[in-house]
């Protein structure tokens, strides 16, 4: 008898039937993988520049207390880890006066600091506010969660105030998320003006801000503008999200979430309703080799490396490829060119043509977009695991594909 497979159909949520929506990005870095080609696709650190073997030393210990073992007892996670965070955080000016240990939950990389706070926020149908475009993997977040996400315009100095002023008088809106620094896709840093005014403007409304801060240390150029949350002060309106993604390993997934006394409580509901806890191990062998590395000599290495790998590129697409009438702009810090080539009607089409067809491997904007707006022209690179000699390859192999693609598709 041919066995049948069961139907969840009729079992399956709302939520995972109508909200949960697969990543456009995830699906472009299998095609990379799969086609060996060339990538300006992943926003991830390279690896030849990870601290492995500081990392191997530290991890020697971690089994010494067999009570690291066992479910560890704050919800918050790693003390000592959080007292290293809030005084690093404060040293370098990145907090309020507020902030202390017992404010500093750790999380699973800054992705699931955002769940958290979608949970926290949004209710099916609630208003909440992105830059628009912003990181895509948030919007798949809040979507999932029910919310109505408004896109404000931003340039390359953040968000245009004129117009988040013009949203929050029409809506009742429930937060703003925004990745002020090196801005996942557009490499967009907001200006200390526009913090200040953003601060003002949210506070008289009484509209929290959630700050997702991962390329604070990737600044290329000049000094990184003070957060969000040292600017707001006492006035505690701002929930920070941290990552050692970028700085030490996004393997690790550990990250945190600075939180207003008011919402603690809160948000360790939702992590213990999450998961319980999470792997105490990881978080003991990050602080030991916190304890030993030079970690602002190992920041100004990867400044270094990151910054020529971003100087290349951009002066191999100068030379192939801005010729074609495609326009990029230059990041003072992060991971990310964002560009824009128009004639292409559908950009998503373009990035699988040429990654199988000419073994490049580039993301569309228009992912990165709060849906019924989006710039069907902008493109997205990322510089950090691109070489010289693939910077310049890559390049060639685009403008190939430009050159191929039917432009009547």
């Amino acid at each position: 008898m041919k066995r049948q497979l069961f139907d969840f159909s009729d079992s399956l949520s709302t939520m995972a039937k109508e909200r949960l929506e697969s990543s456009a990005i995830g699906e472009m870095i299998k095609l990379v993988v799969s086609n060996k080609a060339i990538s300006f696709t992943a926003g991830e650190p390279s690896s030849e520049l990870l601290p492995v073997e500081q990392l191997k030393e530290a991890f020697k210990g971690v089994f010494d207390d067999p009570a690291k073992l066992c479910y560890y007892w704050s919800d918050l996670g790693h003390i000592e880890l959080r007292e290293w965070i809030c005084d690093w955080m404060r040293k370098d000016g990145l907090s309020a006066k507020w902030v202390k240990p017992e404010n500093i939950m750790m999380t699973c990389g800054s992705q699931e600091g955002i769940s958290f706070a979608a949970e926290a926020f949004i209710d099916p149908g609630s208003y909440v506010l992105v830059e628009n475009p912003t990181y895509m993997e948030t919007l798949l977040s809040f979507r999932k969660q029910g919310a109505t996400c408004i896109g404000v315009p931003i340039d390359e100095n953040g968000i245009i105030i004129d117009e988040l002023k013009k949203i929050i008088e029409q809506k009742k809106v429930r937060m703003l998320y925004t990745i002020p620094n090196f801005q996942n896709p557009t490499g967009y840093c907001t200006s200390r003006e526009r913090r200040e005014k953003v601060i003002e403007l949210l506070s008289e409304h009484g509209i929290p801000i959630l700050e997702d801060d991962p390329y604070h240390y990737l600044s290329y150029d000049k000094e990184t503008p003070p957060t969000y949350m040292s600017l707001a002060g006492d006035n505690a309106c701002v929930i920070y999200l941290g990552s050692f993604s970028k700085i030490v390993a996004p393997g690790l997934r550990c990250g945190w979430m600075v939180l207003p006394d008011q919402i603690v409580s809160k948000i360790i509901s939702l992590r213990v309703n999450a998961n319980l806890s999470l792997p105490i191990l990881v978080q003991d062998g990050l602080f030991n080799m916190l304890q030993k590395i030079d970690l602002e000599a190992h920041i100004n290495d990867l400044r270094d490396v990151y910054r020529k790998r971003r100087d290349d590129l951009c002066a191999a697409f100068e030379e192939y490829i801005v010729p074609l009438g495609v326009r990029i702009n230059k990041p003072e810090g992060g991971f990310f060119i964002w560009g824009n080539l128009d004639g292409i009607p559908d950009m998503f089409e373009f990035a699988k043509y040429a990654v199988k067809e000419f073994k490049v491997g580039v993301i569309p904007g228009s992912v990165f977009f709060v849906p019924g707006t989006s710039d069907q022209s902008a493109i997205r690179f990322s510089f950090a695991k691109v070489d010289k000699k693939n910077a310049v390859e890559g390049a060639k192999r685009l403008v190939a594909a430009i050159n191929a693609y039917p432009k009547n598709n």
